[in-house]
């Protein structure tokens, strides 16, 4: 290793570059004269991983390793190194030169925070920011040789610190600005403060009704320079516009538009903390929500002394979004300022509003109340019972109507300061006793109780006697409201300075959300389930403002379905007082007149007249209604009996007095039709609508909505929920019966109209499921409707293909005359014609054998032919299986003929010469005895031949035949059981017969019932056991009987043990012989007798055969069949 490697040595990058320097061309001279400090030194710098540097020498020649060589950007380095540091950084040097001379000195080091230096590194001046420690480095004669630096560059935390101190202070200081112009200028002043990073900007705000944009603010350029215009038009979607800055670009793409040179001969402009000024800017949009023209636009003029990184633009757009909240937020105050100022322009015209329909409406009220009144108390000419209940409701109405437009016009009178307490010393506790009085008979008839607890007081008390009337009745009125069970309490209390005024319910109290808007005016709790939906809304409001002008306050406090508790206090000074309790000068005021009589017909009215109370049916006489059943929903009982009386009559009515009421009488008793008011409680009309059409059999019930609410929006809004009409109050009697008769005659229409649908979809149902072909034609023979199976059988492919053939497309070409000349003409005669015929295969052109029924469709007025339909079965299948019977027929009776002819014939001929053996008197005993086995075999072959014949014979038809002659029962049955014990020498079976056993039977056909039921006993029964058989006369029947004991039949093979090839046990017989059709011959032979067999088999009783016979052949039967 050569003395430069080992000087040299590692280094990663710039090591590998030292080492190819030709240090003997430097001042420092070849590297082998190095004295060892610069040695040491340099080692250091390359074996770290810190920005670390050295500079040695009078040249101050540069040494610095891997991690530094970012701090010399792209122009400076590799060349730096090895390099003068003043040829390396004139731009600075004006900076390190000083220092370090005097550090060559004075042997002191520097060490520096933070400090911005101006490198020219990437091409152009950077604003550079570097916390450095420069050190000495002395060689061996002591002298300082060097400089050793250590440093940081801190750039990115220096410029991001003072941006985000920009933003931070940009966010606070426009925060609160009240009016936009305010905001813009303010986050001007901000962004002046920072012009190392926007050397100026221009802000300017859309004027959507000019189109163009105004200049709102500046910082770095004076309004109207020629970069920075007061106004400018906006492009109209053309082009751009011909202003200095690219704001229609901005505005089309949505995104920051950079301008790389600044307009004019320049290309710059000087503005900025540096000498050379700006060239370049960013236009950015202010996005406005839901507009697609940005509300403004913000110029920012770019530093040439910062790179435009990712850093940069996300500083300008962070700037941009806090300019853009700072205009939003001071234009929603603004927003907010006008509204609060039309609000209260509007809440001054309502009031001035109130006020003078209030005054306007009491002449009118008054002219009505007063005839109403002298009619309800004229002796002289009364009213009759119907009128007088008429006008009765006619006053009850406005009183409550009066009692509104008093109050409303109280309150209006409050609002604008023109009313005044009149306060005078009163005897307040029998003045409360007496208002409180008043409401007993109207509380306890809706079964609740009042406690009215108004001792005298120390003195009377100064008040205004109408508004203290007003303050508890409308407590009170609120109370009885809101109570349904339990019972009202009202006491009044000195308190020391204060009279106390309690009115505590056991109603259905206020949500603890509700409490604090309890006393604002027109304000209702949302869901409270008064006794009516009716009320303005300003009864407590007016309690709050009438004891304000007495001094005094009201709380209320509730807990819901516990009650409520509202507290009036009033101030009670007694040394104030002229006159002590009692005095003659102070009488106590009585309620007398107008406004008692207002709030307590309202009250009753809202427990309803009598006979009205809901839920109430009530039908008027069948013979009367005429139009089906109405429901009928309003919380107002005066409105219930007026609808009832108008519309019961004609229809039949049931009443109920909310949404929840009227729910459940829909769920118990379908009505036919609708009618609820929209404002009640519980329940209201728009709730019950909801769940009406939520509710599968309601959902097409008609409702009819009643509103007060006029106006297209209010009726598009109640028809929009699915109502079918919407009728506003007041509406005339003519009115609401035409409303009535026409949605239950399109009620009626469309039930009508849901029914044939129904009935149609299932005859659509019933027709896509069945297999056959069913299709309808027109009149003019074109082919309507095809199901699907029949498409399936014909080859077509959907309705379109169906749609567009014809009657005789079906029919093969050679089958067309015939229908057209026979099955249509007959079928026009005789409405239908059904039999055989082919159809075509549109698919494979084949035909297709169907069973056909032809129907003409008639229309039943005219009787004229409107179409034909057909339903047709493919008898394919029914073909080909009718088919294979035949053959299968054919071969049996070849196999009969064969069997018949080919196997006896030669079995006769064994039988012959075995029987005559036997005659021979020279047969040994060995070949006698082999002959008997030939003879014994040959014929138990025949009788096998003679059963397969006879089963061949039952299974293709007709039953066995049978040859009927005169016979003795009890003999023909005898001489076939001895045949059968010849075969059984070794078994017992024992015969018993009774009556008389003549009548008309095949004797060979009952020798083959005996053998196949008394060699089945034998076989399945135990060895040594006893068979017995009987006959015997049962009336017209002859019944045989064969019983034996052994293992029983299993259960589960009775049902088919009389069918061919079954056996009556799973296991194999004692003679295996059998194969099976013995029970079967012998069903067989008892059906062609006309009589049956039947079988019982069990453990303990063993196994019976009866067979039934009657005696003579019955009526259908032949006795040669």
């Amino acid at each position: 290793m050569g003395v430069v490697d080992e000087v040299l040595r590692g280094g990663g990058a710039c090591g590998a570059l030292l080492r190819q320097v030709d240090w003997a061309k430097t001042s420092l001279g070849p590297v082998e004269t190095w004295p060892q400090s610069l040695r040491t030194t340099v080692g250091i710098v390359l074996a770290s991983d810190y920005p670390l540097y050295v500079a040695w020498g009078p040249e101050f020649v540069q040494f610095y390793n891997d991690a530094y060589r970012p701090i010399c950007g792209r122009t400076k380095h590799p060349a730096a190194l090895g390099q003068a540091a003043p040829v390396t950084w004139p731009e600075v040097w004006h900076m390190l030169g000083p220092g370090w001379e005097r550090m060559r000195r004075t042997g002191e080091a520097i060490f520096v925070n933070d400090l911005m230096m101006p490198l020219d590194r990437n091409g152009f001046v950077e604003e550079c920011y570097f916390t450095y420690s420069h050190s000495p480095v002395r060689d061996e004669s002591g002298d300082v040789a060097g400089v050793f630096a250590a440093l940081t560059e801190t750039t990115g935390q220096v410029v991001g610190t003072r941006r985000l101190d920009t933003l931070r202070e940009l966010g606070a200081s426009t925060a609160d600005r009240a009016t936009t112009d305010d905001a813009c200028r303010e986050a001007m002043r901000v962004i002046a403060a920072a012009p190392l990073d926007v050397p100026f900007a221009l802000l300017y705000l859309v004027d959507d009704a000019t189109g163009t944009a105004r200049l709102a603010g500046t910082s770095g350029l004076a309004a109207g320079d020629a970069l920075a215009p007061t106004s400018m038009p906006l492009p109209d979607g053309t082009g751009e516009a011909s202003a200095d800055w690219p704001l229609g670009a901005a505005a089309s793409t949505g995104a920051t538009f950079l301008w790389e040179k600044l307009p004019g001969e320049t290309g710059t402009v000087a503005v900025g903390p540096w000498p050379e000024g700006t060239a370049s800017a960013c236009v950015q949009p202010l996005p406005r929500v839901g507009h697609a023209r940005p509300a403004g636009f913000l110029v920012t003029g770019l530093s040439r002394r910062l790179a435009l990184d990712e850093k940069y633009r996300g500083f300008l757009e962070l700037l941009a979004r806090g300019v853009t909240t700072a205009i939003s937020q001071a234009r929603a105050r603004e927003e907010d300022r006008r509204r609060a100022e039309a609000l209260a322009a509007l809440d001054r015209a309502k009031t001035d509003f109130f006020s003078n329909v209030s005054h306007e409406l009491r002449t009118p009220l008054a002219l009505m109340l007063g005839p109403v009144e002298d009619g309800l108390q004229d002796s002289l000419e009364p009213l009759g019972p119907r009128q007088l209940e008429r006008q009765r409701t006619v006053h009850r109405n406005g009183l409550r109507l009066l009692k509104l437009v008093n109050t409303l016009l109280e309150f209006s009178r409050i609002e604008a300061g023109r009313l005044h307490a009149t306060a005078v010393p009163t005897d307040l506790a029998a003045l409360t006793r007496g208002l409180a009085s008043g409401f007993r008979s109207t509380v306890e008839r809706a079964g609740l109780t009042l406690d009215v607890d108004c001792p005298p007081l120390p003195h009377p008390v100064k008040v205004d006697p109408e508004q203290w009337e007003k303050i508890v009745l409308n407590l009170i009125s609120n109370a009885f409201k809101f109570t349904h069970q339990g019972g009202i309490r009202v006491s009044l209390r000195w308190r020391g300075t204060q009279v106390e005024l309690c009115v505590a319910d056991t109603g259905t109290g206020i949500p603890p959300e509700e409490l604090p808007r309890i006393f604002d005016r027109f304000h209702r709790v949302q869901g409270a389930q008064g006794r009516s939906y009716e009320g303005s809304g300003i009864g407590l409001a007016l309690v709050r403002e009438l004891v304000r002008l007495h001094g005094g306050d009201v709380q209320a406090e509730s807990h819901p379905g516990q009650g409520s508790t509202f507290t009036v206090t009033l101030p009670a000074d007694a040394a104030s007082m002229a006159a002590p309790a009692g005095d003659p000068s102070t009488p106590a005021r009585v309620p007398t007149g107008a406004t008692l009589e207002a709030f307590l017909e309202e009250a009753s009215g809202w427990s309803g007249p009598a006979g009205m109370h809901a839920v109430d049916a009530s039908p008027a006489p069948p013979m009367r209604t005429v139009g089906g059943h109405v429901l009928f929903a309003d919380d107002n009982a005066d409105m219930r009996a007026y609808v009832h009386s108008l519309l019961s009559e004609r229809f039949e009515v049931t009443l109920a007095a909310n949404g929840l009421e009227a729910l459940e009488s829909c769920r118990a008793r379908m009505p036919d039709l609708v009618i609820s008011d929209v404002m009640m409680p519980e329940l209201d009309g728009y709730g019950l609508l909801r769940r009406l059409r939520e509710d599968p059999a309601t959902v097409h019930l008609p409702v009819i909505l009643l509103s007060a609410r006029a106006g297209e929006e209010a009726t598009v809004e109640g028809l929009r929920m699915g109502a079918t009409a919407y009728l506003v109050k007041p509406f005339s009697a003519r009115e609401l019966l035409a409303r009535v008769e026409g949605n239950l005659a399109a009620a009626r229409a469309r039930r009508e109209q849901r029914q044939a649908e129904r009935e149609r979809e299932k005859l659509i149902a019933v027709v896509e499921q069945s297999s056959d072909l069913i299709g309808i034609g027109g009149p003019d023979g074109r082919a309507l409707f095809i199901n699907e199976a029949g498409q399936r059988m014909l080859g077509l492919e959907g309705p379109e293909a169906v749609r567009s053939t014809h009657l005789f497309d079906y029919f093969l070409p050679e089958d067309r005359p015939y229908v057209r000349d026979v099955i249509m003409p007959r079928l026009r005669e005789h409405g239908r014609w059904d039999g055989e015929f082919r159809l075509r295969n549109f698919r494979t052109g084949a035909a297709v054998p169907v069973h056909y029924n032809f129907f003409m469709l008639r229309d039943a007025a005219t009787g004229e032919d409107i179409g034909i339909a057909t339903v047709s079965r493919d008898i394919t299948e029914r073909h080909r299986r009718e088919s294979e019977a035949r053959e299968q027929r054919e071969f049996e009776q070849q196999l009969i003929g064969i069997v018949s002819h080919d196997l006896r014939n030669p079995l006769n001929a064994i039988l012959l010469s075995a029987n005559a053996l036997l005659q021979r008197d020279d047969l040994g005993e060995r070949a006698t005895k082999n002959t008997g086995r030939i003879i014994s075999s040959a014929e138990r072959a025949n009788r096998l031949i003679r059963d397969l014949l006879d089963v061949t014979q039952a299974r293709l038809g007709g039953g066995l035949p049978v040859h009927r002659r005169r016979m003795d029962f009890h003999e023909a049955t005898r001489q076939a059981l001895e045949e059968v014990q010849v075969a059984f020498p070794e078994r017992q079976v024992v015969l018993e017969q009774q009556g008389d056993g003549l009548g008309s039977w095949d004797e060979e056909r009952l020798g083959q019932v005996v053998q196949n039921l008394v060699t089945n006993a034998v076989r399945y029964s135990e060895p040594g056991s006893t068979v017995r058989m009987s006959t015997r006369e049962e009336g017209d029947d002859l019944v045989l009987e064969v019983h034996n004991r052994g293992r029983p039949i299993p259960p589960e093979m009775l049902p088919t043990l009389f069918q061919a090839m079954r056996r009556g046990h799973h296991g194999e017989s004692r003679s295996s012989r059998s194969v099976g059709l013995g029970l079967y011959i012998v069903q067989q032979v008892a059906r062609a007798h006309g009589g049956h067999v039947s079988v019982a088999s069990s453990e303990e009783a063993g196994t019976t055969f009866t067979v039934r016979l009657p005696r003579e052949a019955p009526p259908a039967y032949d006795t040669a069949s």
